[in-house]
């Protein structure tokens, strides 16, 4: 009886450790995939951007819509910062993170840009802007290469 109540508990304690490790390949998997679809729409951002703002120098509605695209990558990216990384992906999430607060910044400024009418789709495409858009897209393989 007693070795009964001792395989019961041996299996209980098994079990949940096992579930242990099962979130924690679910949670890996949800960082790779939550990573991955980050970097996609970055990279969605970085093509359209050239085209958007280019006409948002003449076109009240298309600098409505830069505005509303500009407000929107700035979310995407306060949301995929927010983002816990699993150990094996800290490295790579702190330099995804590094390169979202220029990226932020650089956003909030052409914003205030944007608001005081100054559109200069040059200034835009001659600044780091372009160049950080670029290396979070670059960062793609790494994230999907990312195990645990």
């Amino acid at each position: 009886m007693k070795l009964k109540i001792v395989l019961l508990l041996v299996l209980a304690v098994g079990l949940l450790s096992g579930c242990g490790i099962i979130d924690k390949v679910n949670h890996s998997l949800n960082y790779v995939e939550e990573a991955t679809n980050f970097i996609d729409d970055t990279s969605r951002f970085a093509e359209q951007l050239p085209t958007l703002a280019g006409q948002a120098v003449t076109d009240p509605e298309a600098r409505t819509t830069l505005k509303n695209e500009l407000t929107g990558m700035k979310e995407r990216i306060a949301k995929f910062n927010a983002l816990q990384a699993p150990d094996f992906a800290k490295d790579v999430h702190g330099q995804l993170v590094g390169y979202n607060e220029t990226l932020t910044k650089e956003i909030n400024g052409y914003l205030e840009k944007i608001n005081n009418g100054a559109i200069d789709w040059k200034a835009i495409e001659n600044s780091q802007f372009i160049d950080t858009l670029n290396q979070v897209t670059q960062n793609l393989d790494k994230v999907k290469s990312l195990t645990p």
